[in-house]
């Protein structure tokens, strides 16, 4: 008996309106989809249309799915990729190999499945952040492209300016001119001054209160800006890529190669040198983040021009 995740299921409440539904139907792969990043549960969604042939017509009444037991798949992956007696340099992917890499990454560049302990919390996350050395190159190679859209209409959370060298709020601080000037100290600001002082020394907690009120309400505000957001996704129809790139003369070798009838592509490398960011161009952003937007400059090169329709919508003797 199989066993069904139905009165389990977490997801989308309307199934039509989930990513791997409209993406099951919209082709013929087998779809992989895992988790958000960092969530407590790492899981693996596949998933595929179901389709039938009436009277010469394809449809698609249903798309199936299952979910993969992350480390009995883990185990799996190892065991499909290793070969055993193997004299060659590199023999496979074995389970937490110090020199070898391999991994497998969905068609928007998020992590799948590695032979690597250490990278299962991070099922789920995008791939320029955890060996962003490699995922350029991926990019560079043609592997994947990259698309930045921008959001002019976005909110974001206020610049908050740094209140360390400010004085108390709503006191007037006199200048040392103004406390060498007798006449100042007969005016109302002096007086003022004073009330305050005896205030804060009755009521301690008076002026605590104003500045959490305060904190409450930056809080609720928020501001009007230009948001970006890259799009990573495979550019082309090859299926083998390969090649080298160095970093802080560290040479490291990759191949790539898509697996057939699926969005996933697998990829075997060498292993980071002391697991660390060795290029320290720092982590590719695939997430929204606030933006200057696009450089003008760049954009005046390449002008867009609205394109005039072929007939008139209306035309009349007049």
């Amino acid at each position: 008996m199989l066993n069904s995740a139905g009165l389990d299921w977490k997801e989308e409440a309307e199934t039509y309106e989930s990513s791997f539904y409209k993406r099951s139907l919209d082709n013929d792969l087998y779809i992989f989809k895992a988790t958000l990043c960092n969530e407590s549960d790492n899981d693996v969604l596949v998933s595929r249309a179901v389709s039938l042939e009436i009277k010469g017509h394809t449809l698609k009444p249903a798309v199936v799915g299952v979910k993969l037991d992350i480390y009995a798949w883990m185990e799996s992956f190892i065991n499909i990729t290793y070969r055993m007696n193997c004299k060659d340099e590199i023999c496979g992917c074995k389970k937490d190999d110090p020199y070898i890499n391999c991994v497998l990454l969905d068609d928007g560049g998020f992590l799948i499945m590695s032979n690597q302990e250490d990278y299962v919390d991070q099922i789920g996350c995008f791939f320029g952040a955890i060996d962003p050395d490699l995922m350029r190159t991926l990019v560079n190679s043609s592997l994947f492209t990259a698309k930045s859209t921008y959001d002019y209409q976005s909110v974001c959370e206020p610049k908050r300016e740094s209140k360390a060298a400010a004085g108390l709020r709503s006191i007037y601080v006199p200048t040392i001119a103004d406390i060498l000037n007798l006449g100042w100290w007969a005016t109302a600001a002096a007086w003022s001054i004073v009330q305050q002082l005896l205030v804060s020394i009755t009521f301690p907690n008076l002026l605590d209160a104003a500045e959490t009120d305060d904190k409450v309400s930056d809080a609720m505000t928020k501001e009007v800006c230009i948001t970006e957001q890259t799009q990573y996704f495979f550019e082309n129809k090859e299926s083998s890529f390969g090649g080298s790139f160095e970093c802080a003369n560290f040479t490291r070798q990759y191949l790539a190669e898509k697996v057939p009838n699926t969005n996933l592509v697998f990829i075997i490398s060498d292993r980071q040198e002391g697991n660390s960011q060795s290029c320290g161009l720092g982590k590719l952003r695939q997430d929204e983040q606030p933006s200057d937007g696009p450089d003008p400059c760049e954009i005046a090169l390449r002008p867009r021009y609205r394109k005039a329709p072929s007939v008139c919508f209306d035309q009349t003797e007049h």
